[in-house]
C-alpha cells in the first residue's frame, strides 16, 4: 500500500466531496490543487459537469485553476491501465479499478469539454453579474448593466467625493477629513461602498455611545474634569525642566511635552505617548521607564503628584478613545448618508455596477429568496430552482415563477438535486456557507460543488 504523510492524508480527505471541508494553509502549499482534486473526484463519480461551479477571488486564479484541471484530465486520457490506475490511487482511490472505470476516467477530458456552457470555473464577481443577469427584475437591476471596473470606480467615486466638497453637504466632508490621515479618501469611500447594507439604517448618537460602550454622562468635559484637577500646569512645567537635563530618553519625553498648548482633551494623546506604554504585558499603563530613575529621584515629592496624574491619565484613556471613536463614527455615518446615494445615483445613470453592488444585490437577491418561506423558486427557461431549508437545491420542469410549501423525501430531494445548476451554498475553499450569509471570499481559491451523497 502507498505511505502517505500527515499532510497529503489530510489533502486527500479535504478532496472527498462527500464533505463540507474548511481548506486552510499558506501560500504554495496546495489548496488550489486540493480544489481541483474535489472536482476531479466529482467527476469520478459521474456528477455532470455542468452541474459543478468553482468559484475564485481573480481571474488569474479560476484560469489557474481551469488549466490545472484539464491537464490533469487530458494527461489520464493518454496513461495506459496501470500508470492510471496509479495516478486515481494518488487521488485517494482507494478501491479497486475495473476496466469500465478506467474507461470512463479517460473520458472525463471529453466529458469536461463537451459539458453545455463548459465546467463552470469562475471569479465570484462573473458568478454574481451571471446570476443577476439570469433575474434582473426580482434582482432590480437594468438587464443591460455594465460591470464596472476598479479604475473605473476609483474615479467615479473621487468625482462624488469633488461634488459634495462644493455642495451643501462640504461641511459632512470636511468633519470627516478632520479624521483621515490619508492623502486621499480613496480607500475610505471604496471600504464605504463595499459595507453599504450597514449604513442602510442610520444609528443615533446615543446609539452609537451606547454601542461604543460609553455612558451617558461621559463627556469631553467630564475626561478633562478627571484628569485635570487644578495644579496639573504647574507639575507640566517642573517636569519639561527636570527632563531637558535627562538621559536621551528624556530629552525625547520633554520635546513631546512641549508641543502641549493647552492642558485639555487634545492634549491628552501626547500625555499618553510620554505617560505610558505601548506594549508587552500590560499595554497602556503607566510606564516605569518614563521618566528614567535618575529623573524621578531629581523631581523628589514632587514625582508623587507626577505620578497620580500619570494614573488619572491610565484611567481615562479608555473613555477618551471611546469619545473619539464616537466622533468618528458620527462623521463617518453623516458623509456616508451622503456619499451613497449620490454614489448609487450615478451609478444607476450610467447603467453600471461595480465589484461590490454584484456581490452585494446577488446576496440580496437569494437571502429575499430565503426569507419567503419554505420554499423560493427562480424561473430559468423551463426550470425552477428551489433552495430549500435544507438548503438543498431542487429541480422540476414548470412554468410558474412561485412554488408552493413542500416536503419531499431525503431521498427524492437529494435526488432533485443533483440535476440543479447552482448548489445551495458557495464555499470559502471549501466550507459551505449558506448563501444567506455575505458572499465574500478572500482566498485565491473557492469552490461551490454540489454533494454528491
Amino acid at each position: 500500500m502507498m505511505q502517505r504523510d500527515d499532510a497529503t492524508l489530510a489533502q486527500i480527505a479535504a478532496a472527498q466531496p462527500g464533505r463540507s471541508t474548511w481548506l486552510g494553509a499558506n501560500a504554495g502549499s496546495g489548496k488550489t490543487r486540493v480544489l481541483t482534486d474535489r472536482v476531479a473526484r466529482l467527476l469520478l463519480n459521474e456528477v455532470d459537469p455542468q452541474h459543478i461551479l468553482c468559484l475564485t477571488y481573480t481571474k488569474a486564479a479560476a484560469s489557474e485553476m481551469q488549466n490545472r484541471l484539464f491537464k490533469r484530465l487530458g494527461e489520464w486520457a493518454m496513461l495506459d491501465s496501470n500508470k492510471l490506475s496509479a495516478a486515481l490511487h494518488e487521488l485517494g482511490i482507494e478501491s479497486d479499478l475495473d476496466d469500465e472505470a478506467l474507461r470512463g476516467a479517460r473520458r472525463l477530458f471529453a466529458r469536461a469539454i463537451e459539458a453545455p456552457g463548459g465546467l463552470k470555473i469562475q471569479t465570484i464577481h462573473s458568478f454574481c453579474a451571471s446570476l443577476l443577469r439570469r433575474f434582473p427584475l426580482e434582482a432590480g437591476v437594468n438587464p443591460q448593466f455594465v460591470e464596472m471596473e476598479e479604475r473605473t470606480a476609483q474615479l467615479l467615486r473621487a468625482e462624488i467625493v469633488e461634488q459634495i466638497g462644493a455642495g451643501p453637504n462640504a461641511a459632512k466632508l470636511t468633519a470627516l477629513a478632520r479624521h483621515h490621515t490619508g492623502e486621499t479618501l480613496d480607500d475610505l469611500t471604496r471600504e464605504i461602498a463595499s459595507r453599504a447594507p450597514m449604513f442602510d439604517a442610520p444609528r443615533t448618537e446615543a446609539g452609537l455611545a451606547h454601542a461604543l460602550g460609553l455612558r451617558p454622562d461621559v463627556s469631553r468635559r467630564s475626561v478633562e474634569e478627571e484628569v485635570f484637577i487644578g495644579d496639573e500646569a504647574g507639575l507640566l512645567g517642573q517636569l519639561v525642566t527636570a527632563l531637558a537635563s535627562g538621559s536621551s530618553t528624556d530629552l525625547k519625553a520633554a520635546a513631546k511635552l512641549r508641543r502641549i498648548s493647552s492642558l485639555d482633551f487634545d492634549a491628552l494623546p501626547i500625555l499618553e505617548d510620554v505617560f505610558l506604554t505601548k506594549s508587552g504585558k500590560a499595554p497602556f499603563t503607566v510606564s516605569s521607564r518614563s521618566p528614567t530613575k535618575p529623573t524621578r529621584t531629581a523631581l523628589g515629592l514632587t514625582m508623587g503628584l507626577i505620578d497620580a496624574w500619570m494614573h488619572r491619565v491610565q484611567d481615562a484613556r479608555p473613555k477618551r478613545v471611546a469619545l473619539q471613536a464616537l466622533q468618528l463614527s458620527i462623521a463617518l455615518q453623516d458623509f456616508a448618508q451622503v456619499f451613497l446615494p449620490a454614489y448609487a445615483r450615478a451609478k444607476q445613470l450610467r447603467g453600471w455596477l461595480d465589484f461590490d453592488d454584484l456581490i452585494l444585490r446577488a446576496r440580496a437577491l437569494l437571502t429575499r429568496m430565503w426569507q419567503h418561506g419554505c420554499c423560493s423558486a427562480l424561473m430559468a427557461g423551463s426550470t425552477i430552482f428551489w433552495w430549500t431549508r435544507r438548503r438543498t437545491p431542487a429541480q422540476c420542469n414548470g412554468r410558474s415563477s412561485t412554488a408552493s410549501r413542500r416536503n419531499l423525501p431525503p431521498g427524492k430531494a437529494h435526488e432533485m438535486a443533483q440535476n440543479a445548476l447552482f448548489s445551495s451554498s458557495v464555499t470559502k475553499s471549501s466550507r459551505s456557507i449558506p448563501f444567506r450569509a455575505p458572499i465574500r471570499a478572500n482566498s485565491t481559491a473557492c469552490s461551490a460543488i454540489l454533494p454528491s451523497g
